[in-house]
């Protein structure tokens, strides 16, 4: 599947298959649109979402698994995150 086949296949296409397409799917003047703004190309595993807008306001990206990612992610020398001391 080329590229431009790929975006389709997860925006207009599921929009148009739900009948939908005449509200959602694309990035157009009289359409409703939550977006993602990624750090590349969306269909690479290198890539992550920066902002992510659902209804028109800013999300934020931030989780309990990110919070809990961030809180234990360093050890000191006994092993321990510094949640622990």
């Amino acid at each position: 599947m080329d590229h431009e086949a790929a975006i389709a296949a997860i925006t207009a296409n599921p929009a148009r298959i739900f009948g939908q397409g005449k509200r959602f799917g694309a990035i157009e003047k009289g359409l409703e649109a939550d977006v993602v703004v990624w750090n590349g190309d969306p269909l690479e595993f290198t890539s992550a979402p920066e902002h992510v807008f659902i209804g028109g306001r800013e999300v934020p990206l931030t989780s309990r698994q990110t919070r809990l990612r961030d809180r234990y992610w360093h050890v000191d020398s006994k092993g321990l995150p510094p949640a622990y001391h």
